[in-house]
């Protein structure tokens, strides 16, 4: 499908060379960004990612900073 956008003379500047470097066309390099950029920002893709990087980092807390957090919770009116 054809479609016109607006972009400013420095971002054309820019596709165009990426476009030259990687040897396609500008079309082609403006459909795999455009790609890109859709699938990265769907909600599951961002809920995706999250899980990963959570699912690497250590979920343990230092006994202090436990402490420390029940101690705020019991200052608290429920």
């Amino acid at each position: 499908m054809k479609t016109a956008i607006s972009i400013s003379d420095e971002i054309f500047t820019e596709a165009e060379i990426t476009a030259r470097q990687l040897g396609i066309s500008r079309s082609k390099l403006y459909a795999q960004a455009i790609s890109e950029f859709v699938k990265t920002h769907k909600p599951e893709a961002i809920t995706a990612k999250l899980n990963e990087i959570y699912s690497e980092e250590s979920l343990l807390l230092d006994n202090d900073i436990v402490q420390l957090n029940y101690d705020l919770i019991s200052k608290d009116e429920w």
